[in-house]
């Protein structure tokens, strides 16, 4: 069965917590400065924390602690609201799961509580969209910070090649990079080929470390055809 603890400001709201967790074993806690002790002497599986009663930067600092001294735990924030900068905010600093406490049923719980064991991550509908399009974003610029680098190494290929080697640079199949840009593999063959020309490399280990070591400032040998990095 899985271990879950409760904590807020006080145990107030104990029959709430009991009545979304059903027949799990639950220990509910009330937040004081030894809670992190208290947490651990319990070896959880899963720890609830109802942010909204609880201060802020303690709390962060706390689940920073307690990963440290035990990685496997799962942290769950029940929330009132979030906003998409605390959102952030609570991943990097590991939080597993954010929900949005008044909006959730004994169900959907449950439900993520069974799921976060399988290293699910989950976040309240609300900002799936917002998360979705900022993902998009960074795609797009890390993807435009590596074409730089390409034309910074006097590397001349289109722009469908730049996105093959890409996801080549991160060791993607043919099929995996196929499924991703919407073409056929036989198609990423042809581009993954052009590169070996244009690259002037053989073998695939070869040019998956080529493109993840590209630096700026760099030149090419035209004569030796030979890459030369300037660190």
């Amino acid at each position: 069965m899985v271990e879950v603890v409760y904590v807020s400001q006080t145990n107030e709201e104990e029959q709430y917590i009991h009545r979304l967790l059903g027949s799990k074993r639950v220990e509910v806690l009330s937040w004081d400065r030894k809670i992190t002790e208290l947490i651990l002497s319990f070896s959880p599986d899963v720890v609830l924390f109802d942010v909204e009663s609880l201060p802020n930067d303690a709390l962060l600092e706390k689940i920073t602690t307690i990963k440290e001294l035990q990685h496997n735990i799962k942290i769950i924030f029940l929330v009132s609201s979030i906003q998409e900068r605390d959102m952030y905010t609570m991943i990097d600093n590991q939080v597993d799961s954010i929900l949005e406490k008044h909006q959730i049923d004994e169900n959907e719980l449950r439900q993520v509580i069974e799921q976060l064991q399988h290293d699910y991550f989950y976040l309240p509908i609300s900002v799936h969209k917002s998360l979705l399009e900022r993902v998009q974003e960074l795609k797009k610029t890390n993807f435009d910070l590596f074409y730089q680098k390409l034309t910074d190494n006097g590397i001349d290929i289109s722009i469908k090649e730049a996105h093959v080697a890409y996801r080549v640079k991160d060791g993607l199949r043919n099929l995996n990079i196929a499924s991703e840009l919407g073409i056929t593999e036989g198609t990423v063959k042809i581009h993954v080929s052009k590169l070996y020309r244009k690259l002037h490399i053989k073998g695939r280990r070869n040019m998956i470390e080529f493109l993840n070591n590209l630096k700026t400032d760099s030149f090419i040998d035209k004569e030796n055809k030979e890459f030369n990095v300037i660190s």
